[in-house]
């Protein structure tokens, strides 16, 4: 039998957003369900007009416990969890079909938050200047918004709410799938300090009244958004204390051990994160130290353990392409690639990695090919790549014989 798709979402205030959204998914799901926190403009209004079944719902500083009052109200096979600035584009219509008529039980979908600061981290320029809207760029952020509608998951944490663990805990069998959401709420750069300082303030005001391990897990994660490191730490290292076996708090305290370059420290913490629960992003993480430390053997197969539980993530292919090509091994190094900027056709790095393994085999015309690509996709070394490819084209344009196109990837 066909599955069927219930979206709940929350809403406050959404008048600007909500109807671009109901409008990106109405085609695919069965039901909206909406649960109104309190808005005061038109949200409801909007939502009527696309049948959606709305229930009020006090606010009580705790993003989880309207998610899962969304959840309770569900009547399908399946839930799609957005938010009202976010879209799905209809071209990814025929993939979710094909995810929710799977065997899996949930899906990991990567978003585009598109946004005017080119200094967040992992920034890509936008050359889709419809679907930015006006915006430089976006960055990426990746969780689940797909998954069976059962008893069992429900949402976790006042703030950056998450279903995956109870997923986990129910065994479920998790899977990442490249259809692209689109987030414009990071468009205007004061609404999101605004909304980062509430955050926090939740999340303080939730340690005070329940000092469990996830609440410090939750403050942790909200003092790194906020570039407090310091802090972060501090309430990591606490999460653990109270909760030995928090392999996500343990894994955080790795990320910011590799942001700051300490790959030792960050692999002593992603390896104990692994000991309590191994997951595809520890062990992509843990091989990217690795590469970094020039363990290439060690790289490998950290990657490949990533590989296996998520066979669907552009991310872990990039670097296995790039500890490939580092090893000497570029035929293979070429192939992770090519699927890596088959995964995600924005893959900028992929096609960056891809372009350096071919000019190294003196497959030119396809390096030209990657290389443009590459900057066209905004890399940060655009300028450098450029040149490349005006010295490459020299080179062809003196060997009569040798013929390229430029169109490959594009």
């Amino acid at each position: 039998m066909p599955q069927t798709i219930s979206l709940c979402m929350i809403t406050r205030n959404e008048e600007e957003y909500l109807e671009q959204c109901l409008n990106s998914v109405k085609d695919i799901v069965d039901e909206i369900i909406i649960v109104d926190t309190g808005s005061t403009d038109k949200t409801k209004e909007i939502a009527k007009k696309f049948g959606a079944k709305i229930y009020d719902f006090k606010w009580i500083d705790d993003f989880s416990a309207a998610r899962n009052e969304s959840l309770k109200h569900a009547t399908k096979d399946w839930i799609l969890v957005l938010d009202a600035d976010e879209v799905i584009e209809k071209s990814s219509f025929s993939k979710i079909t094909e995810l929710v008529n799977s065997e899996r039980d949930a899906f990991i979908l990567p978003t585009y938050n598109h946004t005017n600061d080119t200094k967040i981290s992992g920034f890509t320029v936008s050359t889709d200047k419809g679907l930015s809207k006006g915006c430089a760029g976006f960055f990426i952020s990746a969780k689940c918004r797909i998954f069976r509608n059962r008893k069992n998951y429900g949402f976790t944490g006042a703030v950056h709410e998450l279903v995956e663990p109870s997923i986990g805990a129910g065994n479920g069998r998790v899977e990442f799938a490249n259809i692209i959401i689109h987030n414009y709420g990071n468009m205007d750069n004061e609404i999101i300090k605004k909304k980062r300082k509430m955050y926090l303030e939740l999340c303080r005001k939730k340690v005070k009244q329940n000092p469990a391990d996830s609440s410090y897990y939750e403050l942790g994660v909200l003092c790194k958004e906020n570039d407090d490191f310091e802090n972060a730490v501090k309430s990591f290292r606490k999460a653990v204390e109270l909760n030995p076996n928090h392999n996500m708090a343990l894994y955080e305290l790795g990320v910011i051990c590799e942001q700051q370059k300490n790959y030792d420290e960050a692999v002593k913490y992603y390896t104990e994160s692994l000991k309590i629960k191994e997951n595809s992003e520890s062990f992509q993480s843990l091989g990217v130290c690795y590469l970094k430390k020039g363990m290439h053997k060690e790289a490998y197969r950290n990657l490949v353990k990533a590989m296996m539980l998520n066979p669907n993530k552009y991310t872990i292919y990039n670097n296995l392409g790039a500890v490939l090509e580092k090893s000497g091994n570029l035929d293979t190094a070429r192939q992770m690639l090519e699927v890596a900027v088959k995964l995600n056709p924005d893959n900028v790095i992929g096609f960056y990695n891809l372009g350096v393994v071919l000019d190294k085999k003196g497959s030119f015309g396809e390096a030209i090919n990657a290389y443009e690509k590459a900057a066209e996709l905004g890399h940060n070394k655009s300028e450098e790549i450029k040149k490349r490819v005006k010295q490459l084209k020299t080179i062809i344009n003196n060997l009569p014989s040798y013929k390229y196109g430029f169109r490959v990837g594009g």
